[in-house]
């Protein structure tokens, strides 16, 4: 690339000597045939943008290196390449574009507890610690490449902590989340909503000197909640509407009721957060009283807010529509044709306890869990039976998926090989199988390497089935 004494001459692949580090240099006495030619610098934005290649207007985050990643800012910047602002505005993997900096360099930099880079825990991403989210940065491509925007809407039905919403509504098209768990509908509809916060409103009404009641108040109401212990029916309910009923007949009486609902709703996810580390480092060198946790985490979400708020009015962007379903994805409350893509992961409840792992949100909730652990895909059945039954409910949520998308819309499955009584899955492989059988008339898998913890999830599979 570039001039030719920019060229290193050939290299021997079995005598390196005399070759520096930086790679400039040649073997003194190259002895095989076998050679190949160094370049000082390879770079893939070349290769990604082919003819419309232009050294210095495009650039990607420092960050992006893996394969995966490379794939991923090609087919976003495929899909947008004939409207560059729009791109601008959307892109996952791009810091630069046309000499502009991109609106994710802005909005990855409303940093949150434990980001690293730009691929996850910005904006609101990071509020409650929900184990099994997925990266936003690679969500937010997966919905370029798909080209949904405006009144299109995108479908997440196993939809967690509300991730793939989060990314939906940001780049600015529909979005709706249909999620079993009715805790994590809740969490996922404060975080959304909580892009909405007026910042200065909410920091001005809700001072520091208060705290210890607020504290004492959400403390105290554990009690009371179990009282009524309630049995959500999982009959396709508003989150938003389950959080009215959880305040106007579950939640005691207090000042805190005063506050607009949205605050409330803020209070208590920052309530449950610092349960939740309160819970995992109990006994660990981080270990604090609940109280303490409480007030770290009120003040890193009032920095988040903060953030979301002044970079969103800089941008000058309005975060899209958005609706949390209390639902079950083997029978989606949606019509036929109605839902531009589908992203999405399912659970990994073969291999991983989801109400175990938020045992004490759903506790201090008073929510029953009997029936949720019966009719959660994964966690059905026992032992070989268990394994069996998720394959088939993996099986029809993807026949669901179907059924609601238009002609020639994608959905877009993150889904690991999970081990299983010491057996290693494939269920990628399997659905590659299924697909055609379904009616998909396109489908391909990108592998994605899990860095770390390899003894329980060693790659991710992004698998794309296109009606």
């Amino acid at each position: 690339m570039g001039k030719e004494n920019d060229k290193i001459e050939m290299v021997s692949l079995f005598d390196f000597t005399g070759v520096s580090l930086s790679g400039v240099g040649r073997s003194k006495k190259p002895n095989s045939v076998l050679s190949f030619r160094l370049e000082k610098k390879v770079d893939p934005l070349s290769w990604l943008l082919g003819d419309d290649y232009r050294k210095g207007e495009f650039e990607l985050f420092e960050d992006v290196g893996q394969i995966y990643e490379l794939q991923l800012a090609k087919m976003e910047y495929e899909s947008f390449k004939s409207n560059m602002e729009a791109f601008r505005k959307r892109t996952a993997y791009f810091k630069v574009v046309n000499g502009e900096k991109s609106y994710h360099y802005f909005i990855s930099k409303v940093k949150g507890k434990g980001q690293i880079g730009h691929t996850n825990q910005y904006l609101t991403h990071w509020f409650y610690p929900y184990k099994g989210k997925f990266h936003g940065q690679m969500i937010k491509s997966i919905i370029n490449f798909i080209g949904a925007e405006g009144d299109d809407i995108i479908l997440d039905p196993f939809a967690g902590s509300g991730t793939t919403l989060i990314e939906a509504s940001v780049v600015g098209t529909r979005s709706v989340g249909v999620e079993i768990n009715p805790a994590l509908c809740i969490v996922s509809q404060i975080k959304l909503d909580a892009l909405k916060t007026d910042y200065p409103e909410f920091t001005k009404s809700i001072v520091v000197k208060d705290l210890p009641r607020i504290f004492k108040y959400f403390s105290d109401a554990e009690a009371y909640l179990n009282e009524r212990r309630w049995e959500i029916k999982i009959n396709n309910q508003n989150a938003r509407d389950i959080l009215i009923e959880l305040w106007e007949n579950h939640f005691p009486n207090s000042f805190v009721k005063e506050y607009p609902l949205e605050w409330r709703n803020l209070l208590l996810l920052i309530y449950l957060h610092a349960l939740s580390d309160y819970t995992y480092l109990k006994g660990t060198s981080k270990s604090r009283p609940l109280e303490e946790f409480f007030y770290i985490n009120f003040n890193e979400y009032s920095k988040t807010l903060k953030g979301v708020y002044e970079t969103f009015r800089e941008l000058k962007m309005t975060p899209k529509e958005y609706v949390v379903i209390l639902g079950n994805a083997l029978r989606l409350p949606l019509s036929d044709n109605s839902v531009k893509g589908v992203v999405t992961s399912p659970p990994y409840s073969i291999a991983l306890d989801y109400i175990s792992n938020d045992i004490h949100l759903l506790n201090y909730l008073g929510i029953d869990t009997k029936k949720l652990r019966e009719e959660m895909v994964g966690l059905r059945g026992k032992k070989t039976e268990k394994l069996k039954l998720y394959e088939q409910d993996l099986r029809k949520s993807i026949e669901e998926m179907y059924r609601v998308l238009i002609k020639g819309g994608w959905a877009v499955i993150v889904l690991g090989d999970v081990v299983v009584n010491g057996k290693r899955t494939d269920f990628c492989k399997k659905i590659i199988e299924w697909a055609p059988q379904i009616g998909f008339v396109d489908y391909y898998a990108m592998k994605r390497p899990i860095l770390g913890g390899f003894a329980k999830l060693r790659y991710e599979y992004v698998i794309f089935l296109q009606k």
